[in-house]
């Protein structure tokens, strides 16, 4: 008896299973049908991501190649045409490549080509760009380094002095550009004739890098402050 009771409950709950798969067949239905169009998205968005990359990444070699072919110009004028091509390709890259290597290296570029050329506010701005934009790239801490030597030769010396403290907060760890910036600073401090925050930098240099040949030229400028 028990037996055939269970057997009906089983029988009973299959129907009541079934009878509620008909009755809500159109909303699993629909519900596959959005799974299934997610799925198919997403695999079309991906290979649209992987053709695009694969796309900036054909032209910023184009232009590194480029940009790399310039130290065998000698003609002026042809270099300049040259530069004016590279320029021209990075602005059409920038305005159309989303955020990834392609993009940052065509800025970098850029900010490079301004820089040789002394169009110091153009290539401050563009390795600013870089800077601020990729903060985990390793071109982060050295386009800051080019925006600090930049400022300098603008005459910026309380922006600089900014961007060298900035550098050391952000990138101690790992860019090996900091004892420099230490001594930098200490000798924009020097300009500034501030001579106490001049003294912490390069004792800051002297505790941190003991070992640095900056660190040699720091001991120097300390006596000679110290002595004064």
């Amino acid at each position: 008896m028990s037996q055939n009771h269970e057997k009906t409950e089983k029988t009973t709950l299959k129907q009541k299973l079934s009878l509620l798969i008909h009755k809500n067949s159109k909303i699993l239905l629909g519900f596959l049908t959005i799974i299934v169009v997610l799925v198919v998205g997403l695999l079309i968005s991906n290979s649209i991501q992987i053709k695009n990359l694969e796309k900036y990444t054909r032209e910023i070699e184009i232009i590194q190649d480029s940009y790399s072919e310039l130290s065998i110009i000698t003609d002026e004028i042809e270099k300049e045409q040259a530069v004016n091509t590279i320029l021209s390709q990075i602005e059409t890259l920038v305005k159309n490549s989303p955020k990834n290597y392609a993009l940052q290296r065509a800025l970098f570029i850029k900010g490079n080509l301004y820089f040789q050329n002394k169009e110091w506010d153009k290539a401050a701005e563009a390795f600013s760009t870089v800077a601020d934009g990729f903060q985990d790239s390793y071109l982060a801490p050295i386009s800051l380094v080019n925006k600090a030597i930049i400022l300098e030769e603008s005459k910026k010396i309380d922006e600089a002095i900014d961007t060298y403290q900035l550098l050391i907060e952000k990138y101690s760890s790992v860019s090996p550009d900091i004892p420099n910036s230490y001594f930098s600073l200490g000798r924009l401090y020097e300009q500034n004739k501030d001579y106490d925050a001049a003294l912490a930098e390069y004792n800051n240099l002297v505790d941190s890098f003991p070992d640095s040949n900056w660190t040699n030229l720091a001991r120097s400028r300390i006596i000679y402050i110290e002595s004064k």
